[in-house]
């Protein structure tokens, strides 16, 4: 089975464009149905696929998390070059921190982080990467010997790991230089790290912020069973409804 990187997804709408941003090892899909929500409200909003993800190991581990801040970079260039004046960011998890570098580097209007981790060390991005592999092979069928040779590629990824930390590090230094309102979001079912992270986030921005926990979500919070809960207080922070 030949796997393509999915493809990005692009609804216009208003002249407030959003962003939205998926996870390490996700896909456009992390994000989409909040996408398609926003863009009822009269937003319009794009969806970039980082480069590698939705591909075998042996694809994904030619990209970094520099070559994904990247296409990130490049996909607010690309809404600003379509004529939006106005653009703000939505990140889950990888997207969340995304987003947060987003903020620290150009003038958004407002946003929204999503389970966002405020340290990373290798062993947990080793296992994301593991379950990634053992996923994607489940799904596509390969051999057990096949499986094997790809799960061990990951052991030489360790140069793509020590940056996935440094980038980590380098975003939480700059916590305070953020100035645009943001709304940090985590869910109660998820790892108690992250209820901690959202707070450390929280209390080190800059400028307007709102934090909330949603009881019903858990890491992945626009899809799992509280993604209705998610959507609805994303739509209300952009649309001034109860912030």
């Amino acid at each position: 089975m030949k796997l393509k990187n999915p493809s990005p997804v692009y609804l216009k709408g208003g002249d407030h464009a959003i962003l939205l941003l998926h996870s390490f090892t996700g896909t456009v899909r992390d994000v989409k149905d909040l996408a398609k929500r926003l863009n009822e409200e009269g937003f319009t909003t794009y969806v970039p696929s980082y480069p590698g993800h939705g591909l075998l190991l042996e694809e994904f581990l030619e990209y970094d998390m520099n070559d994904w801040w990247q296409h990130v970079v490049e996909s607010y260039d690309f809404l600003k070059s379509e004529g939006y004046a106005k653009i703000s960011a939505v990140g889950v998890s990888l997207g969340g921190l995304f987003t947060l570098k987003l903020l620290e580097t150009y003038n958004l209007e407002k946003s929204v982080v999503m389970s966002v981790p405020q340290f990373k060390d290798e062993s947990g991005i080793f296992y994301r990467l593991e379950q990634y592999g053992l996923r994607l092979n489940k799904m596509i069928g390969l051999s057990e010997e096949e499986n094997k040779a790809q799960l061990e590629r990951i052991n030489h990824y360790q140069q793509g790991a020590d940056q996935f930390c440094l980038m980590i590090d380098d975003i939480m230094l700059n916590l305070s230089t953020i100035e645009a309102p943001v709304l940090v979001m985590y869910g109660h079912r998820d790892d108690a790290v992250y209820a901690e992270s959202a707070k450390y986030i929280y209390e080190h921005l800059g400028g307007q912020k709102v934090i909330e926990g949603l009881r019903d979500s858990g890491h992945l919070m626009t899809l799992d069973r509280g993604q209705k809960q998610t959507e609805e207080r994303i739509v209300s922070y952009f649309c001034h409804r109860n912030v």
